[in-house]
């Protein structure tokens, strides 16, 4: 897969990042992942905003 793609469909968001369509799907009702929607069936995924997304959410875990 092409890594500097900037813009990811589903199924390359799965591959890449390993959240599942299923998962993607409800996050984007509960609007808690970033995504884009062209029309009324094409999302995309930012990589950037992805990343910036997953940073965000990360949990510290004490040494």
């Amino acid at each position: 897969m092409e890594t500097s793609k900037l813009w990811l469909t589903p199924t390359e968001l799965q591959a890449e990042f390993k959240i599942s369509k299923s998962s993607q799907a409800k996050y984007r009702m509960l609007k808690k992942i970033p995504f884009s929607k062209i029309g009324a069936k094409y999302i995309r995924y930012n990589r950037d905003d992805i990343h910036q997304w997953l940073n965000e959410h990360k949990v510290e875990v004490a040494s």
